[in-house]
């Protein structure tokens, strides 16, 4: 699966809100489990804010701008 799609994947799972921001904890931890480096997370959580369906926000948060 491309990190991308784990990103995506992993949102779901926390069930995130555009009104809710995320820890990138949440989201980093279980993909680092996965075999993800994290410059392949860093590289699509940009891909993302670049696609406007993310934006990362100050103190390690994100939130989704579209629904995952």
């Amino acid at each position: 699966m491309e990190p991308t799609d784990a990103i995506l994947e992993q949102l779901r799972l926390l069930d995130a809100k555009p009104d809710q921001p995320v820890s990138m904890f949440d989201i980093g931890i279980p993909l680092i489990g996965l075999g993800y480096t994290q410059d392949q997370i860093l590289n699509a959580l940009f891909y993302l804010e670049s696609k406007k369906q993310i934006e990362l926000l100050p103190g390690n948060r994100l939130r989704v701008v579209t629904p995952v």
